[in-house]
């Protein structure tokens, strides 16, 4: 009786612990798609980037989505 216990408690530990590593990878993908950054094409204000998509304040056009290699040396830059 004693083993049927430890096995459902050592299958239920083992069960529990493989549904953490499934939520930590979703959280690191969802951290990932919301480091987007934006600029104005036109660079109106030089390497500025911005964390949603719109307009630029001083020209108008529409924010482009930057490349995340491009984006990283711009918020060393500030």
């Amino acid at each position: 009786m004693n083993k049927i216990i430890v096995a459902s408690l050592l299958f239920l530990s083992v069960a529990c612990s493989g549904n953490k590593s499934e939520k930590d990878a979703t959280t690191t993908e969802t951290h990932a798609v919301s480091e987007k950054k934006y600029a104005c094409p036109m660079k109106c204000e030089g390497e500025k980037t911005y964390a949603e998509a719109g307009k630029c304040p001083v020209c108008k056009m529409e924010l482009e989505e930057v490349a995340m290699a491009e984006a990283d040396t711009t918020a060393h830059q500030h």
